[in-house]
């Protein structure tokens, strides 16, 4: 019989949940009990109105905290059911989750662990290579969330590098899109991306990303060049469910990567850019699945010194309590 954690293990769970990645780190989610019920739901006041107008990246970020939730409430002793609920295309309740009390088993400490180690490196990855068994690995992951996970290889890298390319110019010429931008990446606001998480000018990485320039320094000092692997998350459909499924599908080998060591670096912009994901559904997947994000993996550099954690909300921002009435 479903019954939710007490007060407290729940503020912890829900706490280790908001650790999850987010576009911009807006984090976008709002979380709310009722009876025996956790609900989640978007905010939509922290929606990406130039970016992010039809709420893609919201609700991938959404997913990517459902999967945390999951996560944290396994290595805290207690199994979720998910009921997602994104229909007819609305995104305002997301999913409804009920407890049940369950010990946890090695794997599911491991991955309570990696929820707070989890962060994002844009530093250029390491000479080593990705052994072909672990992105085997992260492909199965997937999977138990609908989703599908395609290595990229060598001969077709050149259309991801041009459409991160195509999708940054043609969104360097929206000047709305620009101060939505910096507003999360230039302390216009309490959370969103500090420039210690931002490459610094310069950084040879530079043309991946759509961010300002930041202070993370950054150089390759080893001998041979990265060895990043590039996969392309991609989904049957493309609708608000196929979008939690992909969060959740993301947030599941990050937390994989983090674990074994590897870095991770997900990518939306040529996603956002009608144009550059059509290239991308054509030239990659041959017209045959719906991309939803770009995804870089490597072994970080050894030199590299650990970066701070970024701002979160706190619980008593994103938690709140509904009545049965409620809608």
């Amino acid at each position: 019989m479903s019954r939710l954690p007490n007060d407290a293990t729940l503020r912890a769970i829900i706490e280790l949940a908001c650790r999850a990645p987010s576009v911009h780190n807006t984090q976008p989610w709002a979380w709310a009990v009722r009876d025996t019920m956790l609900l989640l739901r978007a905010d939509p006041h922290r929606k990406l109105l130039h970016a992010d107008p039809n709420e893609r990246d919201l609700v991938m970020s959404c997913g990517a905290a459902l999967h945390e939730l999951v996560v944290a409430a396994a290595g805290m002793g207690w199994a979720c059911t998910v009921h997602r609920t994104p229909e007819n295309g609305r995104t305002d309740l997301l999913a409804v989750v009920t407890f049940s009390p369950r010990e946890p088993d090695v794997a599911d400490l491991g991955r309570l662990a990696a929820l707070e180690q989890r962060h994002t490196d844009r530093r250029q990855v390491s000479s080593w290579p990705v052994p072909r068994e672990r992105l085997d690995h992260l492909a199965g992951l997937v999977r138990d969330h609908a989703v599908v996970a395609t290595t990229i290889p060598d001969h077709l890298r050149p259309v991801v590098v041009s459409a991160l390319e195509n999708a940054r110019a043609h969104q360097s010429t929206d000047e709305a899109y620009l101060a939505e931008l910096y507003s999360w990446t230039r302390g216009g606001t309490e959370d969103g991306i500090p420039e210690s998480s931002l490459l610094a000018a310069g950084s040879d990485p530079a043309s991946y990303t759509r961010f300002p320039s930041g202070t993370l320094a950054d150089s390759h000092d080893e001998a041979g060049p990265s060895a990043e692997e590039w996969l392309v998350l991609t989904t049957a459909s493309d609708d608000p469910l196929s979008w939690l499924r992909a969060g959740e599908a993301l947030d599941a080998i990050w937390l994989s990567c983090t674990t074994s060591g590897l870095a991770l670096v997900p990518y939306t912009q040529p996603i956002e850019i009608g144009s550059t994901r059509r290239t991308l559904q054509h030239d990659l997947l041959g017209d045959n699945s719906c991309p939803q994000v770009l995804v870089r993996i490597g072994w970080p550099q050894r030199a590299y010194q650990p970066l701070p954690p970024t701002p979160r909300r706190p619980v008593d921002d994103v938690l709140h309590h509904e009545s049965s009435a409620s809608s």
